[in-house]
């Protein structure tokens, strides 16, 4: 350029080490841009456009800048994509017009743009409930963001916005298919990255009134309600001892096959959501498989009152057996553990219908039923009588028993031979029976099955004997008649004759079919009726009667004035007439004797005891041969004393007598008996006899003797004491029981005094005990054993007893001890004990809460109670039961809480790096307290409230915690919840960047937190522990750079340590390519004036120029060894390039420089002495961004670069 009114000066700017040179022009300032537009946006770049200024043609300049840091990019397009930007980072453009001479600018238009953050990555569904998903992600690498979800389902489609890296959504609906798109939003809240989708589901609400609806042997049918929400499928997990299967199905009901009878199965039920991976919590069901049926069942014995049933157990799981019993339509039911009961209480001769069935173990399952008939026996008939009795039939009758209605059996024998006799009424009439015989009739009760029959009552009646016949009078004297007559046919019989005169009637009794009537009044008529009489003296024939006159005689009133066993004495009344001798003629058995006496008395001696002698006496005149009619007298010898009497039977009425007959004729017997004074007499043929009708428990004197044939004379008597039989005693009762003693009281007998023999047994040992009381307390027993005791009265004589009467009872069980909750769920307490010592037993467990009691039985030493509440306190009383399930011990009580229900929804709320909020929702029943674990260190926590903040933590740590409810009782612990969760990575420390001059590096060094981390993300770029220093390379100098520290670990990333790190400098960059705009230039003769912007400080700030002068204009651009000439050796011819002056620019930053070449001012050693206006220069401008000046004030060393 060349200027008017001076010399031409050439300026050219240039670096030293290009070899070209640039001339400058000066231009006008072009328009400005306008619209600068954004037209696309990457993670790492930005595409601009604008409109170009109206005018010459331009190229542009465009500044951005973020964090004050600036560069700069030049183009000749309206549009230029500016590349290696960070992510999601706020830039700011400032577009300006640049004229021809790439120095003239126009005024700038600026706008601000975020680049596109990096897209998240590694969404993940950390938790899921019914309602919400709870989502997480890794943040992107660059600028600091904000998240965008779009969430939708079925279309519809919903956008949340968050500042962290986890969002927890939530009014969802159940079961459903969610689609997540996350997305980071760059500061201006516009840009947003490229999002990334996850697909998940919520989980399903769980499933409820999961039930059984149909159960047989092999199979349970189980239904239940599906939950609201989506459409979900199920899955069904059974269980038994263990082993665990699992079933799936898309209906709400499933029939699980394949299963073992009377079972316990747990079925827990869940839904799954579409995904097949997504499950509900799960809800569980407790059923049992039917029972098979019992079979075979028989009965194996029958009372009036009780039946025994048996039955065969059915195959299978352990069974209980319940036995329906009605009659008539009304229904009863008894349980049992054992395969046989005895149904007790019954009516006698009654039909019952039994209906047995197998029970599962939960006592309410039940198998089909399996039924049998069965009569119970009637009661015995009472009080069977003989009403009318022929000589070949007996009418009888009876009393019917109590019960149902009978028909009856008679069993009538004679001489061993038997038959029976059916009828529906309580009399009948046995016919074609032989006369005068003992029949023994036994009447018993058949019922309605004419099969089951009661006990028999039996009697004894003999059929009445035929009459006699053909009664005849063979002897007849003036005293005495001599009857016979022809025996009856049929049984053995005596006989009686009744005798009358004047209405006077005498009777005798014999066993002979002849007798002498005697003791009559001679020349009197006589009426004599005979009978024959049955074997029980009480039965009698019809009667025949004969009529006879006695015979008149001188002789009268022969007696037998003194018997005894070898001799009579007999006297006779005188005839009327004189003196007279008499002649005695006796006779037995056809040998005759006679005797003579002066006088009216002659004992008879030298006879045989006991037996008849016929004496006929008559007068005998002086010459000893004329007699009087002669009268005859019998008389019988006094029988022999009857010897060893003996009480034979005994019974409560009754005594069977017998003895020794004497030596010595034909006698029958006499049995006077006496109590309290009052005397009986019995008379006999036999040698033994039954007293009956007597008073029980008496004491009785017998006293019996021989008569003689004719029924007068009889012998000494032999006396016997005995005791009838005690009736037996009634209505034993146990009145008190206790482990080692029973009461035992019982109705005394009627009758007289007695006392008591108890025998008592078990296992076969019998012991006897004696009392005089109603009552005895039967001690040193075994507890929970089975007793009989067998009660009878003993007479006064200490030897005579009682038909026996047999109870039996228990004694009381000892108490179980040691009663213990083994196991604890939230609805169940499984109680165990220790079994008391003695007999077997089972047990009972009263349990109660707030007041209502339930009760259970088993038959073991543990028992889980179930359908319990959570979290409550319950009363355990628990008894042992006798074998005979009435007779309990003293009970033993026990408290236990039940577990609380698990808590649901834990989620942390709030993570710091030494602390996690931990929240959950309290369980659906009622939990006292809750119980807090770090599973790491065992450091527990309690609380009453639903959430808890646990601090003091390590940062950057995995904790799991359980947590569980605590009942009221402060020990009783639900089932723990169990989360795992990591609080937050702590960020590094004393984090420090230095960037040395020279190299374009920077060098980052850190401590890490006082926990171990895994690793740093600095930028781009991921150091490894344990390193704690890392150099960036590849920067441009003199350049801030944010440097982002970010520590992982278990917590995720860290809070960044952001540091703002500048390279250092370095030689200003080469300007080779850039052309220097010299703006105003201006001249004198001795000085040149102009004005230049400052350099690039993309390598370090420009702080000294040195303006360097030559008058060489051919020369290129100089080398640095130029930078030691000064303007005196320029003068002094050394050197044609000196340095002008040096500009200090280092305390300002000027938009643009002013020189003036020639001015005369010293900087240093350097002068900027006058130009010679006749020569031309050129000038070169070195910059530097460090100036290191010699001893001799000169530039040495530093960074710079020169620009021609």
């Amino acid at each position: 350029m060349k200027l008017q009114g001076v010399n031409e000066f050439n300026i050219f700017v240039a670096i030293f080490c290009v070899l070209t040179f640039q001339t400058l022009f000066v231009c006008s300032k072009p328009g400005p841009v306008t619209s600068p537009t954004v037209a696309n946006v990457t993670t790492t770049s930005i595409f601009l456009c604008w409109i170009a200024p109206l005018g010459g043609n331009v190229s542009y300049g465009v500044n951005f800048s973020n964090s004050g840091q600036t560069q700069q990019l030049l183009t000749n397009q309206t549009c230029l994509n500016v590349t290696n930007l960070n992510s999601a980072t706020s830039y700011s453009f400032t577009v300006f017009a640049v004229a021809g001479d790439n120095t003239t600018v126009s005024d700038s238009a600026t706008i601000t743009a975020f680049t596109k953050p990096g897209p998240v990555t590694s969404p993940t569904a950390v938790n899921v409930t019914t309602t919400s998903i709870f989502l997480c992600w890794v943040t992107p690498l660059g600028g600091n963001v904000s998240y965008g979800v779009n969430f939708s389902n079925s279309g519809q489609t919903q956008q949340l916005l968050t500042n962290h890296t986890c969002l927890n959504v939530t009014n969802l609906n159940s079961a459903t298919s969610y689609s997540f798109t996350v997305f980071a939003v760059a500061g201006d809240n516009t840009t947003v990255s490229d999002s990334a989708t996850i697909t998940a589901f919520t989980k399903p609400g769980p499933v409820t009134s999961p039930t059984a609806v149909n159960v047989t042997t092999t199979s349970v049918f189980l239904c239940w309600v599906a939950p609201l929400g989506g459409n979900v499928s199920y899955g069904v997990n059974f269980s038994n001892s263990g082993q665990t299967q699992q079933l799936l199905t898309n209906h709400t009901c499933l029939n699980v096959t394949n299963l073992n009878s009377a079972t316990s199965y747990s079925f827990t039920v869940f839904a799954v959501a579409g995904d097949n991976t997504t499950v509900s919590d799960s809800t569980t069901i407790t059923a049992f498989t039917r029972p098979g049926p019992v079979t075979s069942p028989a009965v194996t014995n029958v009372t009036t009152t009780s039946i025994f049933l048996c039955w065969v157990a059915p195959l299978g799981g352990n069974v209980s057996y319940g036995v329906n019993f009605s009659n008539s339509g009304q229904a009863q039911q008894l349980l049992t553990n054992q395969t046989c009961i005895n149904v007790t209480n019954l009516n006698s001769a009654t039909s019952y219908s039994f209906t047995v069935f197998a029970v599962a173990g939960d006592n309410i399952t039940v198998s089909d039923s399996t039924t049998i008939t069965a009569f119970t026996r009637p009661g015995p008939v009472t009080s069977p009588n003989v009403t009318n009795v022929t000589t070949t039939s007996i009418f009888l009758c009876w009393v019917t028993p109590l019960g149902g209605n009978v028909s009856y059996g008679v069993n009538f024998s004679n001489s061993g031979q038997a038959q029976q006799l059916l009828t529906n009424h309580t009399c009948l009439n046995v016919t074609n029976l032989n006369s005068a015989t003992s029949y023994s009739f036994t009447v018993f009760a058949v019922a309605g099955d004419n099969t089951t029959v009661s006990d028999s009552t039996t009697i004894t009646a003999f059929t009445k004997p035929g009459p006699v016949t053909s009664p005849t009078v063979t002897n007849v004297t003036t005293t005495s008649i001599f009857l016979c007559w022809v025996a009856p046919l049929g049984g053995n019989v005596s006989y009686g004759v009744n005798f009358s005169n004047s209405g006077q009637t005498q009777q005798l009794l014999t066993n002979h079919t002849c007798i002498n009537v005697t003791n009559l009044n001679s020349t009197t008529s006589y009426s004599f009726t005979v009978f024959a009489v049955a074997g029980d003296n009480t039965t009698v024939s019809d009667s025949t009667t004969i009529t006879a006159f006695t015979k008149p005689g001188p002789v009268t009133s022969p007696t037998a004035v003194n018997v005894t066993t070898t001799s009579i004495f007999l006297c006779w009344v005188a005839p009327l007439v004189g003196n007279v001798s008499y002649g005695v003629n006796f006779s037995n058995s056809g040998q005759a004797q006679q005797l003579l006496t002066n006088h009216t008395c002659l004992n008879v001696t030298n006879l045989n005891s006991a037996t008849s002698y016929s004496f006929t006496v008559f007068a005998v005149a002086g010459d000893n041969t004329t007699v009087s009619d002669s009268t005859t007298n019998t008389a019988f010898t006094k029988p022999g004393t009857v010897t060893s009497p003996t009480a034979v039977n005994v019974t409560t009425t009754s005594i069977f007598l017998c003895w020794v007959a004497p030596l010595g004729g034909n006698v029958s017997y006499g049995v006077n008996f006496s109590n309290s004074g009052r005397t009986q007499q019995i008379l006999t043929n036999h040698t033994c006899i039954n007293v009956t009708n007597l008073n029980s428990a008496t004491s009785y004197s017998f006293t019996v003797f021989a008569v003689a044939g004719d029924n007068t004379t009889v012998s000494d008597s032999a006396t016997i004491t005995a005791f009838t039989k005690p009736g037996p005693v009634t209505s034993p009762t146990v009145t008190n029981v206790t482990t080692t003693s029973i009461f035992l009281c019982w109705v005394a007998p009627l009758g007289g005094n007695v006392s008591y023999g108890v025998n008592f047994s078990n296992s076969g040992r019998t012991q006897q005990l004696l009392t005089n009381h109603t009552c005895l307390n039967v001690t040193n027993l075994n507890s929970a054993t089975s007793y009989s005791f067998t009660v009878f009265a003993v007479a006064g004589d200490n030897i005579t007893v009682s038909d026996s009467t047999t109870i039996t009872a228990f004694t009381k069980p000892g108490p179980v001890t040691s009663p213990t909750a083994v196991s604890v769920t939230p609805t169940s307490i499984f109680l165990c004990w220790v079994a008391p010592l003695g007999g077997n037993v089972s047990y009972g467990v009263n349990f109660s809460n707030s007041g209502q009691t339930q009760q259970l039985l088993t038959n073991h030493t543990c028992l889980n109670v179930t359908s319990l509440n959570s979290a409550t306190s319950y009363s355990f009383t628990v008894f042992a039961v006798a074998g005979d399930n009435i007779t309990v011990s003293d009970s033993t009580t026990i408290t236990a809480f039940t577990k609380p229900d698990t808590i649901r929804w834990l989620n942390p709320t709030d993570v710091t790096t030494t602390s996690i909020l931990l929240s959950w929702t309290a369980p659906q029943k009622f939990s006292d307290s809750y119980k807090i674990k770090i599973m790491n260190n065992g450091i527990v926590f309690l609380t009453k409230e639903t959430s808890l903040n646990v601090t003091e933590l390590l940062p950057g740590t995995s904790y799991t915690f359980s947590i569980a409810g605590i009942a009221a009782d402060n020990k009783t612990e639900g089932d723990p919840i169990f989360i795992t969760d990591c609080t937050n990575t702590a960020a590094v420390i004393n984090a420090t960047c230095v960037g040395p001059n020279y190299n374009a590096v920077l060098n980052i060094t850190w401590q890490p937190p006082s926990v171990p981390y895994t690793r740093v993300y600095i930028n781009n770029y991921t150091v490894y522990s344990p390193a704690t220093s890392y150099v960036i390379g590849g920067l441009n100098y003199f350049t801030t750079y944010t440097i982002t520290l970010i520590n992982t670990g278990c917590g995720g990333n860290s809070t960044p340590v952001v540091l703002n790190c500048q390279t250092g400098i370095t030689s200003p960059p080469d300007l080779s390519n850039v052309v220097l705009v010299l703006i105003t230039p201006s001249t004198t003769s001795q000085t040149i004036t102009f004005t230049f912007k400052p350099f690039s400080s993309s390598n370090g700030p420009v702080l000294h120029y040195a303006i360097i002068v030559t008058s060489n204009t051919a020369n290129e651009i100089p080398d640095k060894s130029v930078l030691i000439n000064t303007y005196n050796d320029y003068t002094n011819g050394q050197t044609d390039t000196y340095v002008a002056t040096i500009i200090d620019v280092k305390s300002v930053n000027p938009a643009e420089l002013s020189v003036v070449i020639g001015d005369g001012n010293v900087y240093n050693a350097y002068v900027n002495g006058p130009l010679d206006s006749t020569k031309s220069y050129k000038i070169a401008i070195a910059g530097f961004t460090e100036l290191n000046l010699s001893a001799g004030s000169r530039a040495s060393t530093g960074a710079l670069k020169l620009t021609l």
